[in-house]
């Protein structure tokens, strides 16, 4: 049996996935006090990373609510996908799991790790991104271990996307389909 340029990528790819699903860092406080879920480090640490970026405080103060994906993992050899696990923070407070998956199809080759904040502007916006798991995608990006760079045509329907590269090595450019499906807490 023959399997296209993109298999070992895809294996990879689901392997990591089956990989974190193990993981929860969303913690809950004692029951009873009545305060809910609260913001994990790792959640705090992804957070600060992209307080830190000046460009991104004027998103930071307009947004009902941010998604925060702190972990993402991109593959492709011609075909590609991503996966990433993050949460979505509605006034401050941890209120659901967000699953992002990414399907690619263009000039792509290589491996890489980032993270991606989604600015959700208004109540409609939230609500948009709630039900409506599947986005089209349009992306340049190149990444050399711990250097990268990216530009995402990313400001739609109140929704702002930003994304910082963690490291890898990839030249991508490339059409796909993003797909963001919200679990509540």
């Amino acid at each position: 049996m023959r399997y296209g340029p993109g298999f070992p990528a895809l294996v990879f790819l689901l392997c990591l996935t089956l990989g974190a699903c193990a993981s929860a860092p969303v913690q809950q406080t004692e029951p009873g006090d009545g305060t809910g879920a609260h913001i994990d480090p790792e959640i705090e640490r992804a957070l600060q990373a992209f307080r830190a970026l000046p460009e991104l405080q004027v998103y930071f103060d307009e947004a009902k609510a941010v998604v925060i994906i702190p972990r993402n993992f991109r593959a492709g050899t011609g075909f590609g996908g991503a996966v990433g696990k993050g949460w979505l923070l509605e006034e401050g407070r941890v209120s659901a799991t967000v699953w992002h998956w990414q399907f690619l199809a263009g000039a792509d080759l290589g491996f890489q790790f980032y993270q991606q904040i989604l600015f959700l502007k208004d109540a409609e916006a939230v609500a948009f991104f709630k039900n409506e798991p599947f986005q089209f995608a349009g992306q340049v990006n190149a990444t050399a271990l711990v250097w990268g760079a990216a530009l995402t045509p990313s400001y739609n329907q109140g929704v702002a996307l930003f994304t910082v590269i963690d490291g890898g090595l990839m030249l991508e450019g490339s059409v796909g389909l993003h797909s963001y499906h919200v679990f509540p807490l």
